[in-house]
C-alpha cells in the first residue's frame, strides 16, 4: 500500500465504451463492479483431514449463502433509483456497468451509463435488458475483508475497524506498507472474506514461516489469546521450533492431483469467473475447471447470471487428466470425458514401516508444491505419494524441476501413511536431517543498474498463495536470479487465485520494481508502469 499513488484515469472496472473493443472486455469491466451480496471470499483450509471422498467441512467454517436456483418461476426484479446495474446499450447490444436515473412509469427505466464514451448519457431501457447489482452492505466491525482504497485499482486485504454515517467503512489494512493504516472505502469496492479459524491441537497443516512467507509442514500446538495459533514446524531449519500464525497465513495440506478420481463430491469455492467457466478450489493442489456445461442440466448463457466469485458450490469430479488439471461437474453422474473411478490404492504394506529407511521411488509428476513418487518396496508392493517441496533436499528448493524430472528414479523415505484418506508423505533427506543451513542469499548487484521500464525475460518456478517466484535473466544473459511477483503485480485489477491466472514453467515478461541486496530479495511485476504507477516516472533502481 506504501507504494501506491493517485490513479489520474478511472478504475478500469469502469472503462469507456467502445464498440471496438469485444464483449468479453465489456462483460469483464461489469463483472468487475458486480459485488453482490453473495461474493464472498474464502480463506479457508485447502483440505480436511481423513475426508478424502466426501469433504464435510466444519459447520462454522462454511456459512451457507442462500442463491436463486435455476428451474422454476423466479420473482420479478424490482428497480428503483439509485440501483446499480448492468445494462444493454442499444448502440452495441454490449453490457455496461450503470445506475438507474429514472423510473419512467411505462415500465422502462432511464439508465445512467458509468462512462458514455461520447454516446448518450443515459438510455431508456426494458427489465430485460438490465440485471441488478446488489451490493452487500451490511459489514461489521471485525469482518475480514478484500478492499479497493479510492486512491488504488488493486484489492489488499484488510479488517472493518469502523462504520461510517455515510455509508462507508473504514478499512483498517493487513500491511499498510508504509501508507495509509485506514482508508474509507464505498462497499461497491469490498469483498467480505471468511477466515477458517477453527484449527485444533495437532491438526496438520501447512503455514507461512514468518521469515521468508514460505508455506511449510507444521501441526497446531495450541491457539492463542490473540487468534493466532501456535505451531511447530516439521522442520525448522536451524530457526525457532514454533511460531505464532495468524489463521489468515493457514491451510489444510492440499489434496495431490494425482489421487483425485472421477465421481467423488467436494465442497468448493468459485475463484475466477471465465466467459466458458469457472474454477473452483476444492482443496486439491490445484483448481478444477467447471465448464459452463457443466453447471446445470439446463443451458446456461452467461454463467455470470449462476455464479459468483466466492460462492460455495458442491460439486464431483467428473475428469483427471495425466498433465495435473481435472475438470469439475455440479451435476451428479455427468462426466465431462466420460472418466472412471479409480481402483483404491492399497497402503497396507507401507504402514509401520521405519521412518529411517530407505524404498526405491519413481518420479511420476511434478506439481507446484511437490512431486509425486511411486514406490517400491522389497516385496513388490507400489503405491504413489507426495514428496513435499521442503523435503526434496536439504536447503531452499526454488524450482522443482531444477532438482527432478519425471522418470528420476530416486530413494525415499516413508513418513506418514493415512489409509483413509489414501494419502502417504514421502521424503527424499535423511530422517531428523532438517533444511539445512538457511539458503545462500542471491547476487543480485546485477539487477541495481536495471531500470523500472526494462523487461527482462522470465520464467515461473513457483507458485504461492501471496504470488509466483520467477527466474529472470539480465539483458545481457550474463546473470540470472529469482525475485517474488506479488499478486498485486500480476495484472492489472484483483487476482482471487494465481494459479488461475500462472502455471510453473511458463515463460513471461517481467520488470524489477525494487532490489534489496542485503536481504537477497528482488521484488518484480509483470504489469506496465502505466498500470502499476498510472504513467508517472519511475527513478532507476540505485
Amino acid at each position: 500500500l506504501g507504494r501506491r499513488r493517485p490513479q489520474a484515469a478511472a478504475r478500469r472496472a469502469m472503462a469507456p465504451r467502445s464498440r471496438s473493443q469485444g464483449p468479453a472486455l465489456a462483460l469483464a469491466a461489469a463483472a468487475a463492479l458486480c459485488l453482490s451480496q453473495w461474493a464472498l471470499t474464502f480463506v479457508a483450509p485447502a483440505a480436511q483431514r481423513r475426508t478424502w471422498s466426501f469433504r464435510a467441512r466444519p459447520s462454522t467454517a462454511w456459512p451457507r449463502v442462500a442463491r436463486p436456483v435455476l428451474g422454476g418461476e423466479q420473482a420479478p426484479v424490482r428497480y428503483d433509483v439509485g440501483d446499480r446495474v448492468r445494462a444493454m446499450s442499444p448502440d452495441d447490444e454490449l453490457w455496461y456497468p450503470g445506475t438507474v436515473d429514472a423510473d419512467n412509469g411505462d415500465g422502462t427505466f432511464s439508465v445512467k451509463w458509468d462512462d458514455p464514451d461520447g454516446g448518450p448519457e443515459t438510455n431508456n431501457l426494458g427489465p430485460s435488458s438490465m440485471k441488478k447489482i446488489i451490493i452487500f452492505k451490511e459489514y461489521v466491525v471485525g469482518d475480514d475483508v478484500r478492499a479497493m482504497p479510492p486512491d488504488d485499482e488493486s484489492w489488499y486485504p484488510g479488517v472493518v475497524s469502523k462504520t461510517n454515517k455515510d455509508g462507508t467503512f473504514e478499512v483498517k489494512w493487513d500491511d499498510p506498507d508504509g501508507g495509509d493504516e485506514t482508508a474509507n472505502v464505498d462497499p461497491e469496492f469490498m469483498r467480505k472474506v471468511v477466515v477458517f479459524r477453527d484449527y485444533k491441537p495437532d491438526d496438520e497443516v501447512e503455514a507461512a514461516y514468518p521469515d521468508d512467507g514460505s508455506m511449510y509442514f507444521a501441526v497446531v500446538v495450541a491457539k492463542n489469546k490473540d487468534g493466532t495459533f501456535k505451531v511447530k514446524w516439521d522442520d525448522p531449519d536451524g530457526g525457532p521450533e514454533e511460531s505464532d500464525v495468524s489463521p489468515k497465513d493457514m491451510r489444510y495440506p492440499p489434496i495431490p492431483v494425482d489421487s483425485l478420481e472421477a465421481g467423488q463430491k467436494y465442497m468448493g469455492t468459485v475463484k475466477a469467473i471465465r466467459d466458458f467457466g469457472a474454477f473452483v478450489d476444492i482443496g486439491a493442489a490445484a483448481e478444477g475447471l467447471l465448464h459452463i456445461s457443466q453447471v446445470s442440466e439446463d443451458r446456461v448463457d452467461d454463467i455470470n447470471n449462476v455464479l459468483e466469485d466466492g460462492q460455495q458450490v458442491e460439486v464431483w469430479v467428473s475428469d483427471v487428466r495425466d498433465d495435473g488439471k481435472f475438470s469439475l461437474t455440479m451435476v451428479e453422474g455427468k462426466s465431462a470425458g466420460g472418466a472412471s473411478r479409480r481402483a483404491p490404492v492399497d497402503l497396507g504394506p507401507f504402514v509401520g514401516l521405519n521412518p529411517s529407511d530407505f524404498h526405491d521411488g519413481v518420479v511420476e509428476k511434478i506439481i507446484g508444491i511437490g512431486a509425486i513418487v511411486k514406490v517400491t518396496l522389497a516385496d513388490g508392493s507400489e503405491a504413489s505419494g507426495l514428496v513435499h517441496i521442503s523435503q526434496v533436499k536439504d536447503g531452499y528448493v526454488d524450482r522443482l524441476e531444477d532438482e527432478l524430472d519425471v522418470g528420476q528414479e530416486v530413494r525415499v523415505r516413508v513418513e506418514s501413511v493415512d489409509e483413509a484418506a489414501g494419502k502417504m508423505r514421502l521424503s527424499m533427506k535423511e530422517a531428523g536431517g532438517g533444511r539445512g543451513p538457511p539458503r545462500e542469499k542471491a547476487d543480485l548487484t546485477p539487477f541495481e543498474s536495471i531500470t523500472a521500464d526494462q523487461w527482462l525475460d522470465g520464467k515461473v518456478g513457483r507458485i504461492a498463495p501471496f504470488g509466483a517466484f520467477v527466474s529472470v535473466t539480465t539483458p545481457d544473459g550474463e546473470s540470472s536470479a529469482v525475485g517474488l511477483v506479488h499478486v498485486t503485480q500480476i495484472k492489472d485489477g484483483f487476482v482471487d487465485s494465481v494459479e488461475a491466472e500462472l502455471e510453473v514453467g511458463q515463460e513471461v515478461k517481467a520488470r524489477v520494481v525494487s532490489v534489496d541486496v542485503d536481504a537477497g530479495k528482488m521484488s518484480l511485476s509483470l504489469k506496465d508502469e502505466a498500470e502499476s504507477f498510472d504513467g508517472e516516472e519511475t527513478e532507476p533502481l540505485a
